[in-house]
């Protein structure tokens, strides 16, 4: 990046001059090196596509190893190793930290902010490659409590995205202020509880089945957290669901999708909601976005078997 500009970066992948894409057209572009001690910055990729008037830009946030046993608490023994085997997956995996962009209208979202800048996020640096301003951003949508998706919200104890209104899960929100000081998520509590001072009155708290914003609706994905959201996007006859976190793998949640991740307070929610959002996807046809789904985590689902497989598609 050092010795290109940013207009000619753009123009390589494909973006105009006033930011807007080639449809379909996928960026990749390495980052400069960070001090020594600091955390190891994801190289940008980004992946724009349309869905009717919308534009839609999945960001990288960022790319983690993990242990696949995670995807499992109440798998049987080598389970979780047999259905990796049998799908050519390698282990550990690799997850995706995929956040998305909208932009309709006079509106430029963010649905969850990633890590942040202090934890080796890319949203930051791929907003301002792309030329969206942080004044610039009208809404940020947080789906759920957990750190990958909030760590961005703020910077330095103040509003990253200063002009946006912040829209944050009711029941989400009362389960965070319902927690003790000695739970294990009092952390994670904590930073979310920072989120709701720095907003003020620019917090606006929603419930299922509210339109949050033209041609966005949200729906219950409880289970993974108590007030876990999901979103249904509709624009001129074209639909996508944006699933988050109701499948944290492609391949090992939705072969078995009544495994229930570590990560899941209430397992058995969790997988109430697993198959009944995939089972929609798979019946309609309609397109998914998937928050850890290999990048840009956009694709269809069919049944198959006792549960589902995905097919990634751009």
């Amino acid at each position: 990046m050092d010795n290109i500009s940013r207009r000619d970066m753009l123009k390589l992948l494909g973006v105009g001059a006033l930011g807007g894409a080639l449809i379909g057209r996928i960026g990749f572009v390495p980052q400069a090196a960070r001090a020594q001690g600091a955390p190891a910055a994801t190289p940008i990729a980004f992946f724009r596509f349309a869905l009717g008037a919308m534009q839609l830009t999945v960001i990288r946030d960022a790319v983690r190893q993990q242990d696949p046993a995670v995807l499992g608490r109440n798998a049987p023994e080598g389970g979780i190793a047999e259905v990796l085997k049998a799908n050519n997956f390698p282990a550990p995996i690799n997850v995706t930290f995929n956040v998305l962009l909208m932009q309709n209208g006079d509106k430029t979202v963010l649905f969850d902010t990633g890590f942040g800048l202090g934890a080796g996020g890319a949203l930051a640096a791929t907003l301002e490659l792309l030329g969206v301003g942080r004044d610039s951003v009208t809404d940020v949508v947080l789906t759920h409590m957990h750190p990958d998706h909030v760590g961005g919200a703020l910077t330095d104890g103040a509003l990253t995205f200063p002009n946006a209104t912040y829209h944050y899960s009711q029941p989400e929100f009362e389960f965070v202020n319902s927690l003790p000081a000695d739970s294990p998520l009092a952390g994670i509590a904590a930073t979310n509880k920072a989120i709701f001072e720095a907003a003020g009155d620019k917090l606006k708290r929603y419930s299922a089945d509210a339109q949050l914003l033209e041609g966005v609706t949200s729906f219950a994905a409880h289970g993974h957290t108590p007030g876990h959201m999901a979103f249904r996007f509709e624009s001129e006859g074209q639909t996508m669901l944006h699933v988050v976190d109701s499948a944290l793998n492609s391949v090992v949640s939705l072969a078995r999708p009544e495994w229930q991740a570590n990560f899941d307070v209430n397992g058995e929610l969790a997988v109430e909601t697993r198959r009944r959002v995939f089972g929609e996807a798979a019946r309609t046809g309609v397109r998914i976005f998937a928050y850890h789904f290999p990048f840009p985590g956009t694709g269809f689902v069919v049944a198959e078997g006792e549960g589902f497989r995905f097919i990634p598609a751009m």
